[in-house]
């Protein structure tokens, strides 16, 4: 009987353990995927305060924990607040779809056109059920901030030391990547400004538009204005559609209700500010980083919010901007060979 033979098949082993060891090291790592892309995320984006910080303090490690604690400040708690307030408000409007009273204007609107439509029963089930969305992606929110806390230190714990060993991470990235140095470079430097174009251009300006929109809604006494203003923040997202598909309607809310003053001042209020940030801050700025498509962003933002939800504002447009990057560059590069 012919003995087996190792060496015959050395490869096909060598190969198949380094498949099996790469999908146990994805089984492990995939509950902090999330976590892990967050923070790297995050690295690109707070690497030039980092960089400034470490200019003052010459120390590496102080320098990431001071980004870190700004992070905490600035973002992580008003988040905290911002989902416990945002609760609250959504189920103030699924309690108050109850109580919407329709019926006399389904009678008018059957009485004068024929159709028998009860808008009580839609308008109902239409705000019951966008509520509760809200309601779901706000509790699942809280609970992320409050009870994930492994989460949490997985995130600044890869945050740290991206931050402080950001360098030597990419250098050995760019060594294990099978390309060109200059496109390898053109590739590292588009991702980059599409990053950073997607933060400063788009998230930040919605984030901008969205406490702007908020104060006016709320001296101008709009019901729920934290939800509306997350509604504009939504809104900046979208090209063409914008914040004015929501500020407009609440200042005919407001005429409607017979305050005209604080109709005509809500809509200037808005006009002057937010749609100022939407229509020539933010092409600016994203100009500035990245040259991103607009259809890519209205995608990313609808199949992210579908995969995973809230996060998914951020993480979809940001995957298939880099995937469309790492397209263009093939391409060019392609076509410079040809």
């Amino acid at each position: 009987m012919e003995k087996f033979n190792f060496s015959k098949y050395s490869n096909f082993i060598v190969v198949a353990l380094i498949l099996l060891l790469l999908y146990t090291s994805y089984k492990i790592i995939a509950p902090f995927i999330a976590p892990l892309l967050g923070a790297a995320v995050i690295a690109v984006a707070a690497h030039p305060l980092y960089k400034r910080l470490h200019k003052k303090t010459h120390k590496k490690s102080l320098s990431s924990i001071i980004v870190i604690a700004l992070i905490i400040l600035l973002v992580v708690i008003p988040l905290i607040f911002f989902a416990s307030r945002f609760l609250e408000e959504t189920i103030n409007i699924y309690n108050s779809a109850n109580a919407i009273e329709l019926t006399e204007f389904s009678e008018n609107i059957n009485k004068y056109t024929g159709l028998n439509i009860n808008f009580e029963r839609h308008m109902r089930d239409s705000l019951q059920g966008i509520s509760n969305f809200f309601i779901i992606s706000s509790a699942n929110l809280l609970e992320k901030l409050v009870k994930g806390f492994l989460n949490f230190f997985i995130f600044f714990f890869t945050l740290f030391f991206l931050l402080k060993d950001g360098k030597k991470f990419v250098r050995k990235l760019k060594k294990f990547l099978p390309i060109q140095d200059n496109v390898e470079q053109k590739l590292f430097n588009e991702i980059n400004g599409v990053i950073r174009g997607l933060l400063s251009g788009i998230l930040i300006v919605a984030i901008l538009e969205g406490i702007i929109a908020f104060i006016g809604f709320y001296l101008f006494n709009i019901p729920n204005p934290l939800i509306w203003a997350f509604v504009i923040v939504l809104a900046a997202y979208f090209p063409i559609v914008g914040p004015a598909t929501v500020y407009v309607p609440a200042a005919i809310y407001l005429a409607v209700m017979g305050n005209f003053t604080g109709a005509i001042l809500l809509f200037i209020y808005s006009f002057a500010f937010i749609s100022y940030l939407d229509n020539l801050v933010k092409p600016k700025l994203m100009g500035m980083k990245s040259n991103i498509n607009p259809i890519v962003i209205l995608l990313g933002v609808l199949g992210g919010i579908n995969l995973m939800g809230l996060p998914g504002i951020i993480v979809g447009p940001l995957i298939l901007s880099i995937l469309f990057v790492i397209y263009r560059i093939y391409e060019e590069e392609n076509a410079a060979n040809s």
